[in-house]
């Protein structure tokens, strides 16, 4: 405070020049003017919200993720997100294969279809239309269509889908993420210097 007030007496015509920079660093120049209604109102405002992205490894540095990059959600959120909708696919596929006979000693049940390719189980016809009509969304979205059709084959997925959230491999699927990300930046800056090199490079 007192260095402001010192670089405040110096502000002149004759030395303010050299001493702009150095005063502009701790006050203004110009005497203080109350903030306007708007102004306040702005500064109320809560900022972007901001998603830091903290690694186990203490050698990395923080990342910073924007809260609208992902409308205001998480990364994490989107991906789970992401996972709800695969989970519903694969137990709408689980429930087909059971219909099918999928795990009977006989292999393909043979009341799905008749010998002349005719569906002979209404389940398993309301089913297979619903996958090819009804888009599959964010996953509750295509149960809740469905469930107006057939509710007990919509329950049957239900209880698949929590079944295999609950057996999905959570830290396999991590490890694949990894080595998918690992592998396609060692291919990425292969290419990149392959391309230096060779002085096909683009020019920016």
């Amino acid at each position: 405070m007192r260095k402001a007030k010192q670089l405040a007496t110096q502000c002149d015509d004759n030395n303010f020049e050299p001493m702009a920079s150095a005063f502009a660093r701790v006050v203004p120049c110009a005497p203080p003017v109350s903030p306007s209604r708007t102004s306040r109102a702005r500064a109320r405002k809560s900022p972007t919200p901001v998603f830091i992205v903290r690694a186990a490894d203490e050698s990395l540095p923080k990342l910073y993720v924007p809260g609208d990059a992902m409308g205001g959600e998480s990364p994490e959120a989107k991906a789970a997100q992401t996972l709800r909708r695969l989970f519903t696919f694969v137990a709408i596929r689980v429930v087909q294969s059971h219909l099918e006979g999928a795990g009977n000693d006989g292999g393909f049940a043979p009341q799905v279809t008749g010998r002349d390719g005719k569906v002979m189980c209404p389940d398993y016809d309301d089913l297979r239309n619903a996958m090819e009509k009804i888009p599959l969304g964010d996953g509750d979205e295509w149960l809740d269509a469905f469930m107006k059709i057939n509710s007990t084959v919509a329950l049957r997925v239900i209880v698949a889908r929590e079944t295999y959230m609950r057996q999905f491999d959570y830290a396999l699927a991590k490890q694949y993420a990894e080595d998918l990300v690992n592998k396609g930046n060692a291919q990425l800056m292969k290419r990149h210097a392959s391309r230096s090199f060779s002085g096909d490079d683009a020019v920016s």
